[in-house]
């Protein structure tokens, strides 16, 4: 109900005051004109209809047509899923068309089974059995008998569990990836008939495991951007860090304990029972707090002019052979993964 200051008397407005009031006044009274309400600028009202919506319908108007939307635009494929290298080209198309078998490259090989990864190995990379061998949970003479029969034989002893078996494949499987996933070039082979002994009991997808292995990669790049502990065995420097690390005391010392210069890092992942990838990503940090470096080659003497062998002349000129890239270069890596996505058209 209004103030009492804002009805005005009706005797005060005479004989001709209208008729009707409003439900609601007192008998009598009348209201007074109010003043109009401030309007309140567009911008400031936060309402989600528009202002056509708002506008009263005319009868016998035809109505406004909506603003039709442009059809939306297909969305590019990520540059980071298309394959970067020759041997991930090989298996996507592979996995696409549901293979079974085992794809042999260089350096590596992964195993399929019905388009899913179940298996990968490489000659650097880790095995099951040097895992649980140096882990201590079984002896090497019950690997080298339970070998040939695969899971069924370790699991049937009791002497690992099938979670910690589990463990060990997908730690070789993707230490095996690691490298062959970056085989770029040199003669590939699938073989359908090649079964692994041991095999995962969760398959991956390709996709799966092309992004685990690339976050390894970033992982890596992001502690020492050098590639060159890699392949050389690494040294101790013999001076005090410049920068602290997430490496354990323990495994420090036992990994600088190791490096004598002779042994690289799968020699030395297997001496002290882990992982491939687990021990390079130590001796990238120990390297980035200046604590390890790489041994320098042997110098060997050069031998005598008379038997160093003069080459035959051939008898077809044939094209010279791929170059050596530094693949740790962004600008080469670029160049090399639109070389593999063309080739893969």
């Amino acid at each position: 109900m209004r103030p009492a200051d804002t009805l005005t008397p009706l005797d005060a407005l005479g004989p001709d005051a209208p008729a009707g009031a409003p439900a609601g006044f007192a008998p009598g009274l009348v209201p007074a004109a109010v003043p109009p309400l401030p309007t309140v600028p567009p911008l400031l009202v936060a309402s989600p209809v528009s202002a056509p919506q708002l506008a009263p319908t005319v009868q016998g108007a035809a109505p406004r047509p909506r603003p039709t939307r442009a059809a939306p635009l297909p969305r590019r494929r990520r540059s980071s899923c298309a394959p970067a290298t020759t041997f991930e080209a090989a298996l996507t198309d592979l996995a696409a068309d549901g293979a079974t078998g085992v794809l042999h490259g260089p350096d590596g090989a992964v195993h399929l089974a019905a388009g899913l990864v179940v298996h990968a190995e490489s000659p650097r990379g880790a095995t099951v059995g040097h895992l649980l061998v140096g882990a201590g949970r079984i002896t090497l003479r019950a690997w080298q008998e339970s070998a040939a029969e695969g899971a069924d034989r370790l699991l049937a002893a009791g002497s690992v569990g099938p979670g910690e078996l589990e463990l060990a494949r997908l730690a070789a499987t993707l230490d095996g990836a690691h490298d062959a996933l970056a085989q770029h070039g040199g003669e590939l082979r699938f073989d359908p008939a090649a079964r692994p002994a041991f095999r995962l009991a969760r398959p991956l997808s390709v996709l799966e495991l092309r992004g685990a292995v690339g976050r390894r990669r970033a992982l890596l790049d992001s502690c020492w951007p050098s590639a060159e502990l890699d392949f050389a065995a690494p040294v101790p420097t013999g001076a005090a860090p410049v920068r602290r690390t997430a490496v354990p005391r323990h495994r420090r010392q036992a990994l600088l304990a190791a490096a004598d210069g002779t042994r690289g890092v799968p020699e030395l992942a297997r001496l002290l029972g882990r992982s491939t990838f687990a021990t390079l990503l130590d001796v990238r940090q120990l390297a980035a707090a200046g604590l390890l470096a790489a041994g320098r080659p042997a110098v060997l003497p050069d031998p005598p002019p008379a038997a160093v062998p003069q080459p035959a002349p051939p008898d077809v000129l044939l094209p010279p052979g791929p170059r050596s890239y530094d693949s740790s270069d962004p600008e080469v890596g670029l160049l090399l993964r639109l070389r593999a996505a063309l080739e893969a058209l």
